[in-house]
């Protein structure tokens, strides 16, 4: 599994105080790594966060993108605990 990058922690920094430094790396979408932040079991927070990383830059998605992006790239949400 791909260590998270300070880039994306840097641009996560809130949820990460709030819940904890808890990333899933996901593989790779049109060239970016893309890394989804995982919630404690239990969280009520709505849509995903996930973080494409490409060329040094990151791009936080959530809403319809993130849930598309998740759809290509997860064959079995239970595996990497997404709800």
């Amino acid at each position: 599994m791909k260590q998270t990058p300070q880039i994306v922690k840097d641009v996560a920094s809130d949820l990460i105080e709030e819940y904890g430094d808890n990333f899933d790396y996901l593989g790779k979408y049109e060239g970016a790594d893309v890394y989804i932040y995982h919630f404690p079991d239990g969280s009520c927070t709505g849509y995903p966060f996930i973080y494409l990383v490409k060329d040094g830059n990151v791009e936080e998605l959530t809403d319809s993108p993130a849930l598309y992006i998740i759809d290509l790239l997860v064959e079995d949400v239970d595996e990497v605990d997404i709800e």
